[in-house]
C-alpha cells in the first residue's frame, strides 16, 4: 500500500511541475515574436478528413504538412527534464524521438543527421526554435519553398495545452465528423479492434478539442460532412480564417509524394475526387448492439457536435 501511494504521489508531482513548465513557456512564448507565420495544426479524432485536408491546402503551396509525427506533443511535455544536458544532446534526443518512431519512414529520409548538425548551430536555443526549424527541414527535404508550416496528427489531442504552450500565436482546424461513421472507419481501416473503443477515442478527441477552444485559442470548427459535400464553400473558408490562397483547383490539383498515403492502405481514399459518399454509412454497416454499447458519454458528445441521435 505504501509503494502504490508513492508512486500515485509521485505522478501528481510529475503532472505539478508539468504544468508549471507548460505555463513558463506560455508566458516566454507570448512575448516572442520574429515575425514568421503562425504555425497551423489540424486537430480533432482521426478518420475526420485530416489528410484530405492536409491534401488541399498543401496545393496552396503557401503552407507545408508533413506525414503524421506522432512524438511532438511527447517532446514538449517530456522537454523540461531534459534542464541539465547540453544543447546538442537534447538535439540528439528529438532526433532520436522521430527516427525511432515505427513510421519514420513516412519522411522519405533516412535519418535526421543533417538536421541535427544544422540546429545544433541554432542561434535561438529554445525549443520551439527547434521544433520550427525542424518543420523548415522537412519542408526543404520535401523540395517545396513554403515558409509556413503545419502538422496533422491526430494523436497531438492529447497534448493540445502543450501545443499552445510551446505556439500561442498558433492557429487549430478541428475537423468534426459523425462519431458513428469516424469510429466505424477506424474498425474498418485496423486502427481499433472494436467499434467501442474506437468511439471511446472520437470521444476523447472532441472533448479536448472543445476544452482548447475554451481557452481563447484561435480555434476553427468545420465538419467533415461540410468539407465533402460543399468543398469550394468549405476550403474558402477555412483558407480566409487560416491566410492562405484559395482556388477551386485546388481540390482537384495532383498532389505530390505525400508519405504517410502511399505507405499506409487506410489513406488510400485521399488521391480521388472528393466525394460525400462516406457520409452516413453507419446507418447501413453497423448494427442495434453495436450502437447500444455507446450510449452515455458518446451520445452527449454527438448532440453536442449537432449530429441527430441514431
Amino acid at each position: 500500500m505504501k509503494s502504490s501511494t508513492g508512486t500515485i504521489q509521485k505522478g501528481r508531482r510529475e503532472r505539478i511541475r508539468t504544468g508549471f513548465a507548460l505555463a513558463m513557456m506560455l508566458r516566454r512564448n507570448r512575448q516572442r515574436s520574429d515575425g514568421s507565420p503562425p504555425p497551423l495544426f489540424i486537430i480533432g479524432s482521426g478518420r475526420s478528413g485530416n489528410t484530405l485536408v492536409r491534401r488541399v491546402l498543401m496545393a496552396t503551396g503557401a503552407i507545408h504538412i508533413p506525414p503524421e509525427t506522432f512524438v511532438l506533443g511527447d517532446i514538449i511535455e517530456s522537454w523540461s527534464r531534459l534542464h541539465g544536458l547540453m544543447w546538442r544532446e537534447k538535439v540528439w534526443l528529438f532526433c532520436a524521438h522521430f527516427e525511432k518512431h515505427p513510421q519514420f519512414a513516412d519522411f522519405g529520409l533516412v535519418n535526421l543527421n543533417d538536421f541535427a548538425a544544422e540546429a545544433i548551430g541554432l542561434t535561438d536555443r529554445s525549443l520551439p526554435s527547434l521544433i520550427a526549424a525542424f518543420y523548415r527541414y522537412l519542408a526543404r527535404a520535401d523540395h517545396s519553398e513554403a515558409t509556413r508550416w503545419g502538422d496533422k496528427t491526430p494523436y497531438n489531442t492529447f497534448h493540445l495545452p502543450a501545443l499552445r504552450a510551446a505556439f500561442p500565436d498558433a492557429q487549430f482546424l478541428w475537423l468534426v465528423r459523425d462519431g458513428r461513421d469516424a469510429a466505424l472507419s477506424y474498425v474498418e481501416a485496423g486502427l481499433y479492434d472494436d467499434f467501442q473503443t474506437a468511439a471511446a477515442r472520437w470521444v476523447d478527441a472532441n472533448s479536448a478539442c472543445e476544452s482548447l477552444a475554451q481557452t481563447g485559442a484561435d480555434v476553427f470548427r468545420i465538419s467533415y460532412e461540410a468539407l465533402v459535400e460543399d468543398p469550394e464553400a468549405s476550403f474558402q473558408d477555412i483558407c480566409d480564417w487560416a491566410g492562405l490562397p484559395f482556388e477551386p483547383a485546388m481540390l482537384t490539383a495532383p498532389s505530390a509524394r505525400l508519405g504517410d498515403v502511399e505507405a499506409h492502405a487506410h489513406h488510400e481514399n485521399v488521391r480521388s475526387p472528393i466525394s460525400a459518399k462516406s457520409v452516413g454509412r453507419w446507418k447501413s454497416r453497423l448494427s442495434r448492439e453495436d450502437l447500444a454499447q455507446v450510449r452515455g458519454e458518446f451520445a452527449s458528445m454527438l448532440e453536442k457536435m449537432g449530429y441527430e441521435p441514431h
